[in-house]
């Protein structure tokens, strides 16, 4: 190299006639055969940067430990520790010419030994250098107890901790006999005992006294007078810190009711549940999910043949389910779309978001409300219905977010989401005309000939107004921690800034995606088709390869509990389809129930519940489906014509008594009629005077006044059927009708029935 010109390199010729050739740096450091030379020639080697990140989160006295390990690995494997200078030579001890792999293990270990202040093997060695020659990581040098997480009840099992939370809230309500730590410990050794036998094993009382201290409990509050604070309920310590700095690192989610009424899809008022999901870092509002929530009717179901509407089998209740949570999370990844009749300023291009970086990098904001897209990294749940099963653990998992439950009783560990519910009931639900109130005493149990919101039409208000008035109201909470006379930011301010430090990256999610995030049912696939929770599902194609015919009478390659059986997701929101999963293939097979023609329209697993319920009642049986889709089809008929007229809606509250019922009125049949005018009652009638109802011997027979005489009845003759044959001769129109034509109708009747009886007696005699 003859010269550096800025970043060009000018080269001397290989021979003396040459001419010097100028080259970009860029391009000569990208040529295979370049290296950079040392004075004796011989090509340096490039050093690595080491990973500063690669230790970070691990504590530091194992941090330094592993960087410790890393050069004495290094110097076992090539002789010369880390960061040797140009030149050195190894050590005799460590040196490969020398030295065999154990003998090197051995003399580090005495090394080792000495730093650490305690016995090292060299077969420890031997694992550390193995296992760092893998990746060539520094991680993986770490003990890996320093990093293990702690639980909040230590290794205690938790049948125990729930037994002792039992124990201390009845020590609260003073159900117990008062009793101090050890007479409690004694208790709860007994009572575990008892319950869960000896294969639970309850701590000694060291531990028991930190369990009580990490649960924020103290045994000298249970003698405290009433109206301090009560055992059990002390705010103990939280899992982690609660602050979050970046948009996703702590989500928390809860359900809460709405208190509003909405009309349900049965046509019958309903309460509506919320679900939200809320950023703690920018109090943004993630995604919202409404839901109907209507309690479930008890009641025992008479024997067929008693009837009555009370003797009908009581429909299932609904809330929110771990399909509506899985739904929310999908929501919270995607940007919330454009709905019809959504007001021009709900759109993202008019709002504090970075509407064209964001478009920039994902195209679906171009048609999107101003709702920010946060990606969860950590959720806080609670211990609801909603996250009872693994549904909703299974989705986490599937879209890579960790879930840490709150704990039993203790609000203040997701008090973010608890206090942005008060904010919605004052902000949104109290202007909602079906507004029943919060407090459960004073609650509005009537809807007064008012026009209901459907659950679809209350849901656009509500997304609406996070677009409008959540996203772009000033926080307390997001507040400039270096200057307080700075005006709070909106959750969609905030949003932006965390933006344009961390960056955006869209997650398309797929039609697979979406049905990964469904329940999942395990069935076998018959001639018929799917068979599921007494409906049957099928798939119109006739082709042997295309639909449910591969699947037909035929076992899947699963194994365990699932054996045989194939994987069907489905939708308790719409039950009129379910897909199948073919796992051999990955491939979706979407199937339809055999009755939906009949309805026409998707329903709820609460219809379907209505349905069987009415049918159920009528005599029949859960495996008459196509009667049931019938009495599916007229519940939603009339849910969709409404109410005949209106009329006062009672709607139970469950708090406050029923009205007293209406006092018995007696039926009168002459109410509203003038007195009888007698004058004008004919003379057959008896005397006013007497019995009103009273009749002659001639009853309703008599003649009325003017008559010429009454009709002689003969009472001794027996009811006679009408002549047909009479009967048609009149119809034809007969002699005219006169008295004289009937009598001599009736003699040719006679005549011609003697005559017959005359010719049957001749054809019998003549057989005779």
């Amino acid at each position: 190299m003859a010269g550096l010109d800025g970043m060009t390199v000018v080269l001397d010729p290989v021979v003396d006639s040459g001419v010097p050739a100028a080259v970009l740096l860029s391009v000569l450091a990208a040529a295979d055969d370049f290296a950079v030379l040392d004075a004796s020639g011989h090509p340096l080697i490039q050093s690595e940067m080491p990973d500063f990140a690669a230790l970070e989160g691990v504590p530091t006295h194992a941090a330094v430990a592993a960087w410790r390990w890393q050069r004495a690995v290094i110097e076992v494997h090539t002789g010369l520790p880390l960061g040797a200078a140009p030149g050195a030579r190894p050590r005799p001890a460590f040196d490969p010419a020398t030295t065999t792999f154990i003998q090197r293990y051995q003399a580090k270990a005495a090394e080792m030994s000495a730093v650490l202040g305690g016995p090292v093997s060299w077969q420890t060695v031997q694992a550390k250098r193995l296992a760092y020659y893998k990746r060539r990581s520094v991680v993986d040098l770490v003990d890996g107890r320093s990093t293990k997480r702690r639980r909040l009840y230590g290794a205690t099992d938790t049948l125990v901790v729930e037994q002792l939370l039992v124990l201390v809230d009845r020590q609260r309500r003073r159900v117990d006999a008062p009793s101090d730590a050890r007479k409690l410990f004694k208790s709860l050794r007994r009572v575990v005992r008892a319950a869960h036998g000896e294969n639970v094993k309850v701590p000694q009382e060291p531990t028991l006294y930190k369990l009580l201290g990490r649960l924020g409990i103290d045994p000298r509050d249970w003698d405290s007078a009433r109206g301090g604070r009560p055992a059990g309920t002390r705010v103990g310590p939280p899992f982690s810190v609660t602050k979050a700095t970046m948009p996703g690192e702590l989500v928390q989610i809860d359900s809460t009711d709405l208190d509003v009424w909405v009309l349900g899809d049965d046509g019958q008022p309903a309460r509506v549940e919320l679900t939200l999901a809320i950023c703690v870092a920018t109090r943004s509002i993630m995604a919202a999910v409404l839901r109907p929530k209507q309690p479930g009717r008890r009641g025992r179901r008479r024997t067929v043949g008693q009837g009555g509407l009370v003797s009908a089998p009581r429909a299932k209740g609904r809330a929110t389910k771990a399909v509506d949570a899985c739904e929310l999370l999908a929501q919270a990844l995607v940007p919330a779309p454009m709905r019809p009749g959504y007001d021009a300023a709900v759109h993202a291009s008019s709002s504090d978001l970075p509407y064209e970086e964001l478009v920039a990098v994902d195209p679906r904001f171009a048609h999107a409300a101003a709702r920010p897209v946060i990606i969860p990294d950590l959720v806080v749940i609670d211990h609801g219905t909603v996250f009872a099963g693994r549904t909703f653990f299974d989705a986490c998992e599937y879209l890579g977010i960790s879930v840490r439950p709150a704990r039993k009783r203790t609000g203040q560990d997701k008090a973010v989401v608890e206090r942005s519910f008060g904010s919605i009931k004052s902000k949104f639900s109290q202007h909602v005309n079906s507004y029943t109130g919060r407090d459960p005493v004073r609650v509005r149990r009537t809807v007064d000939g008012e026009q209901l919101w459907t659950l679809a039409e209350l849901d656009d208000l509500l997304q609406q107004w996070i677009a409008l008035e959540w996203q772009n109201t000033p926080h307390p909470e997001l507040a400039d921690p270096y200057d307080a006379y700075l005006p709070h930011l909106t959750p969609n301010q905030m949003y932006a800034a965390c933006v344009a430090v961390e960056g955006y990256l869209p997650v398309p999610l797929t039609r697979e995606d979406y049905l990964r995030l469904l329940p999942t049912a395990w069935v076998g696939v018959s001639e018929q088709g799917i068979r599921l929770y007494n409906r049957t599902y099928d798939h119109p194609s006739r082709d042997p390869r295309q639909g449910l015919n591969p699947y037909r009478r035929v076992r899947s390659d699963l194994r365990g509990k699932r054996k045989g059986r194939w994987e069907v997701r489905y939708s308790p929101n719409d039950l009129s389809r379910v897909w199948l999963r073919d796992h051999s293939t990955n491939r979706w097979v979407e199937a339809t129930w055999v009755h939906s023609p009949v309805i026409g329209a998707p329903f709820t697993q609460f219809l379907w519940d209505i349905a069987v319920s009415q049918h159920l009642e009528r005599g029949g049986r859960t495996e008459d489906e196509e009667a049931i889709a019938h009495a599916l089809a007229e519940l939603l008929e009339r849910a969709e014509r409404g109410p005949e007229q209106a009329r006062r809606v009672l709607v139970p509250d469950g708090y406050t008594p029923l009205p007293e019922p209406a006092p018995r009125r007696e039926f009168d049949p002459y109410a509203g009629r003038g007195p009888i005018d007698w004058s004008q009652v004919p003379g057959s009638v008896p005397d006013p005077d007497g019995d009103p109802l009273g009749l002659d011997d001639t009853g309703l027979y008599g003649g009325m006044k003017g008559d010429e005489g009454l009709a002689e009845i003969d009472w001794e003759q027996d009811a006679m059927a009408p002549d047909p044959a009479l009967d048609a001769w009149a119809r034809a129109g007969g002699a005219g009708g006169n008295v004289e034509s009937l009598r001599e109708r009736y003699q040719e009747i006679f005549a011609e029935f003697d005559q017959a009886q005359d010719v049957v007696a001749d054809d019998v005699a003549e057989g005779t």
